[in-house]
This record gives C-alpha cells, sequence and structure tokens, in this order.
C-alpha cells in the first residue's frame, strides 16, 4: 500500500510540474499584446486598432477556449483597414481577470454581466454605437449587449454563435472543475497534458468539415486555456450557457439594431437548425446568411465574406449618421 501511494505522489508530483511549466511557456510564448482597464473590479486586456479615431467601430468578441489572438489572422486585419476593430479578451479568458462568483453556480460572469463590463470598456475608450461581432459562446454576449443597450448598440453580428438552449451534458472537464479539491487537482494537474494530446484532435472536429490551418495552435495562442484560472472559467461558462440561454431567447422579439447571423451549413459545434435558424425566425428583421460546405469557423474559411457581411452593416450606420466613435466618449 506505501509503495502505491508513493507511486501515485509521484505522479501527481510531475503531472504538477510539467502543468506548471506549460502554463508558464504558454505565458511566456503569448504574451499580452494589447491594453488593459479596469472595469467593475475586472481588469479588461483589448488590443484596438485605431484608437481616439472617430471612425465606425467594430469590436470582436471571441468564443469558449480562445482569446482576442482567434481573429488576429483574419477579420481583425481586413477591417482595420476602414475602421477601427476592438477585440477584447472576454473576463477570465486570455488576459481579462475574472471574479470569483463567490458563492452559487447562478451568480457566475453569464453573458449579461460580460456584456456589461464590455460596454464600460467601450464607453471609457468612447467606442460609440459599435457593431458587436460574437462568435461561438460569444454570441449570447453580443445578443444581450443589443437587448441591454439598444439606444447604445450599432448592430449585432452572430457568427456561429450559441443562441438557445440544447439538451446535452457538459463535457467531463467542464464538470469536474466545479467539484471541491478534485477539480482543484484536475485544473492543476491533468489539464495541461490532457490539452497536448488532444488539442489538434478537438480542434479539427470544431473546424470540419474545413481543414485548419496548419499554424492554428500557435497563430491563436491556443494554449493560454491551460492556465488553471482561464480553464475554470471556460468551464463554468461551458456549463452554464444553456440556462442562461433558455431566459434570454424569450427576448429576441425586442432586437431592433440591425441583426446579421452567420453560420455555416456544416457546423458539427454549434447546430445551425437549433441557433441561428431559430434566431432568425425570433429577431424581427434579421438577416441570415448560410455558408455551404463549411462548419464552426467561418471567419477563417472565408474571412472576406463574413468581413463584408459585417462592413454591410457599418455602412448602414454610416448612411444614418450613426457611425461616429469619439475618444472623450460622447
Amino acid at each position: 500500500m506505501f509503495t502505491i501511494l508513493l507511486i501515485t505522489a509521484a505522479l501527481a508530483g510531475g503531472l504538477f510540474t510539467y502543468s506548471e511549466h506549460a502554463a508558464y511557456q504558454a505565458r511566456k510564448e503569448f504574451p499580452p499584446i494589447g491594453e488593459f482597464v479596469e472595469v467593475e473590479k475586472v481588469r479588461l486586456h483589448y488590443l484596438d486598432s485605431a484608437p481616439d479615431t472617430p471612425t465606425q467601430s467594430i469590436v470582436l468578441l471571441h468564443g469558449a477556449s480562445s482569446n482576442l489572438r482567434d481573429f488576429l489572422g483574419n477579420l481583425y486585419p481586413i477591417l482595420s483597414r476602414q475602421y477601427r476593430v476592438i477585440a477584447v479578451d472576454r473576463p477570465g479568458h486570455g488576459y481579462s481577470t475574472r471574479p470569483s462568483n463567490g458563492a452559487k453556480e447562478g451568480e457566475w460572469m453569464n453573458p449579461a454581466r460580460q456584456a456589461e463590463v464590455i460596454h464600460g470598456l467601450l464607453t471609457r475608450i468612447g467606442a460609440r454605437n459599435p457593431v458587436i461581432v460574437g462568435h461561438s459562446w460569444a454570441g449570447a454576449v453580443a445578443l444581450a449587449y443589443a437587448l441591454d443597450y439598444p439606444a447604445e448598440t450599432g448592430g449585432a453580428v452572430i457568427l456561429a454563435g450559441a443562441t438557445h438552449p440544447w439538451r446535452s451534458q457538459p463535457a467531463i472537464h467542464n464538470r469536474l472543475p466545479a467539484v471541491p479539491l478534485l477539480g482543484d487537482l484536475f485544473v492543476h494537474t491533468l489539464v495541461a497534458p490532457g490539452f497536448a494530446l488532444m488539442a489538434e484532435q478537438s480542434v479539427a472536429r470544431n473546424f470540419a468539415p474545413n481543414a485548419p490551418p496548419p499554424n492554428y495552435l500557435q497563430s491563436s495562442g491556443a494554449a493560454l486555456l491551460i492556465r488553471p484560472d482561464n480553464w475554470r472559467a471556460n468551464a463554468e461558462d461551458m456549463r452554464n450557457l444553456a440556462a442562461f440561454l433558455a431566459s434570454q431567447k424569450k427576448r429576441y422579439h425586442e432586437i431592433r439594431t440591425p441583426l446579421v447571423i452567420i453560420a455555416g451549413e456544416n457546423d458539427q459545434s454549434v447546430s445551425p437548425d437549433i441557433h441561428a435558424r431559430r434566431l432568425h425566425a425570433q429577431a424581427p428583421g434579421s438577416q441570415l446568411i448560410m455558408l455551404p460546405d463549411t462548419g464552426h469557423a467561418p471567419h477563417y474559411v472565408h474571412p472576406e465574406a463574413v468581413s463584408e457581411a459585417i462592413e454591410a452593416v457599418a455602412r448602414q450606420l454610416r448612411a444614418a449618421g450613426l457611425h461616429a466613435s469619439h475618444p472623450d466618449g460622447h
């Protein structure tokens, strides 16, 4: 028995050491690349292509298991040619902090709270009437923003976004972090080696039927996810989103800002039948763009087409005289 305990302790120690080193390497290889602003005790990390510039702002919000680097090889450089583009690390992801809920799961930083702090950031940096683009999980944030700040939202673009509840249970790697003690052991010993073994397969499934870029894991800074606090935040997001959407979906008929919904017809991660098509049916005046032979990453597979759809909303705002962004926030 003593030998078994000794071997178990040595194995756990080795996994802990490996995980700590992997997290250190991720921070070293993918350092912050933007600016920081504190809003309601949340330190937000964001990248701004044209600060203090009075032009239309477009805000890019990344999905689950990701960070703002996910847009740097596609939408960000394309849209920055003509617009002020602001990519944000959502709270708890990338280099944005996330306060502990300190209580129950129901008090987590849900999409509405994330929209609230992002609204505070955009107000602080003078980005008026932004076009909010939400990919995947952040589709819920973009919709919450449009619902809660209708007079201050230029438009919303939902990109392969999660908009409605679904029936499947959260994956085990998203449930474990919520378990006392066992969750701490899991995020400090098993996440990093599990990521090293499974990351490429997970990315391939997410992109299917399209092939991911050969350097995706490097260019997207995906390894930042293995840091314990980042993994906990992502797992909390994934455990609780469906319940939140069960409530938010009842409000989609209230949306009056321009709304464009983009989805891949072959998306295996966020079903277009459950999400995109239902949202389009509920939101008056929304536009639905279905991309054939496309999975969950339309911004990688069709960056120009997605950018054109976003720019069409920006041009609509310009025609209506609602495009100005000012450094003083007025």
